[in-house]
């Protein structure tokens, strides 16, 4: 996004916030906005105006020990609970075991390895330094679904949506976009 808003001749300084005040900071106009964040946030945040190009997509899995079962067939489950996918996904679709969250992928992947949970769910982009290892140990994975992340700018800044809209297609018909996803491997 910086190379989106210095095109525009804007220079941003991407502040290090605390993840779970992130948002309502954003949304009471503390922060210009946020860099990454799920579809639908307007909803929760109504402040906050997405910019209708996706910067990039993740697919949430289901990583388990079971072939052929489903999210509801789990007796209990652990989700990473400083990315909100995993939480509103399992608002879309109650889940009714038992239910553990976590800060960081490790403890979620030691849990599901050390078979103290029956699965995960959990981003894709996540595991996948750790893919090949779970493979050997015989994780099965399932993609539930698969969600776009968008920016967002705080309504202050609205007037900016139509130029960074066109900035951003114009990066992503030039093939600019999806060099900067594979050099984050996003």
């Amino acid at each position: 996004m910086t190379l989106a808003y210095k095109k525009l001749g804007i220079d941003v300084e991407l502040v290090d916030f605390n993840k779970n005040n992130a948002l309502i900071a954003a949304n009471e106009g503390i922060l210009d906005g946020q860099l990454g964040k799920i579809s639908g946030l307007n909803r929760t945040y109504p402040n906050l105006n997405r910019i209708n190009v996706p910067l990039f997509s993740f697919d949430l899995n289901l990583i388990s020990f079971c072939k052929d079962c489903q999210l509801p067939d789990m007796p209990s489950l652990v989700i990473h609970s400083t990315y909100p996918a995993a939480a509103k996904y399992l608002l879309e679709h109650p889940y009714q075991g038992q239910l553990h969250e976590v800060k960081s992928v490790s403890t979620l992947l030691n849990l599901l390895m050390q078979k103290q949970v029956s699965a995960a769910l959990v981003i894709g982009f996540y595991i996948e330094p750790y893919m090949h290892k779970l493979q050997n140990a015989g994780v099965e994975l399932e993609t539930l679904h698969s969600q776009h992340v968008y920016h967002y700018v705080h309504k202050t800044h609205k007037h900016l949506v139509p130029a960074l809209s066109k900035v951003l297609n114009e990066f992503k018909a030039s093939g600019k976009m999806l060099d900067l996803k594979n050099k984050y491997n996003l």
